[in-house]
């Protein structure tokens, strides 16, 4: 029987606007779940990913971590991983493809058909590719992203990649609490990092997902409230709006977290 491991290959710390610092994740990963391998995959920096293998260094943990990075583009966020340095934000998805292969990386599109547009002054931390994928050298596209309300964007991910793209799919947490990681999750043949990246390229993977109990979308509902009373807070004044067919067409009328979102 071939083994199977899970990978969770996006999530946040408190190096760009997750809530948890790298230890407590850790922590969280060795004794809260089962996943064999995750990255850490902080916005525009990997300085949160080095610092967690710096600490498995110092204390052995029964997973592995790899350097991730979430890339601000030009057209949208890309994530890089398997890096050695960081990717410059601000360059065309192109460009930035280009550089995470340049590190023998791979490059995945997260959330390509979600959109959080925000007020002037407040960074968007949610901004995917849209079509714009199929004109990519991507490595894969996570079609199951865990965050609450991507139900509609996962689902229209899901049917773009398999009518057009037809890339590997992965799923993942982009997680920015603890309760998060590993709620979207990546199956794959083998159990190492290295294991993982053959199955990617070979197109063998799995874009897997659990549902969050009510008490883990309450604290991810006051997550969210608490970055929106922060001076300055990145998710001030979300609107989500889903991409159809060039256009944006926006999602009225919720009002609590899609425990249906993956």
């Amino acid at each position: 029987m071939t083994v199977r491991g899970k990978a969770d290959l996006h999530m946040h710390t408190r190096h760009s606007d997750g809530a948890p610092t790298v230890q407590a994740l850790l922590d969280h990963v060795a004794g809260k779940t089962c996943l064999g391998v995750i990255a850490i995959t902080d916005h525009d920096t990997i300085a949160g990913a080095l610092e967690a293998r710096a600490l498995m260094a110092r204390r052995p943990y029964p997973f592995e971590v790899i350097v991730g990075e979430e890339v601000s583009t030009r057209d949208g966020h890309l994530v890089g991983l398997f890096l050695d340095e960081r990717i410059p934000a601000g360059m065309t998805a192109r460009d930035t493809v280009t550089a995470i292969h340049g590190q023998g990386g791979l490059a995945f599109a997260p959330h390509p058909f979600f959109h959080a547009r925000q007020e002037p002054g407040s960074a968007v931390t949610m901004v995917g590719l849209g079509e714009t994928v199929r004109e990519l050298a991507l490595d894969a596209v996570e079609t199951l992203n865990a965050t609450p309300f991507l139900a509609a964007a996962n689902r229209r991910a899901r049917a773009f990649n398999v009518e057009t793209t037809r890339l590997p799919e992965l799923g993942a947490s982009d997680g920015h609490i603890l309760a998060a990681i590993g709620k979207g999750y990546t199956e794959f043949p083998g159990a190492t990092a290295s294991d993982l990246a053959t199955a990617i390229r070979a197109g063998t993977v799995a874009a897997m997902g659990d549902r969050y109990a009510p008490r883990e979308l309450l604290a991810y509902l006051d997550f969210w409230v608490r970055q929106q009373r922060r001076p300055g807070a990145m998710m001030r004044s979300v609107r989500p709006l889903f991409e159809r067919g060039g256009r944006a067409r926006r999602k009225r009328g919720a009002s609590a977290p899609d425990t249906a979102s993956i």
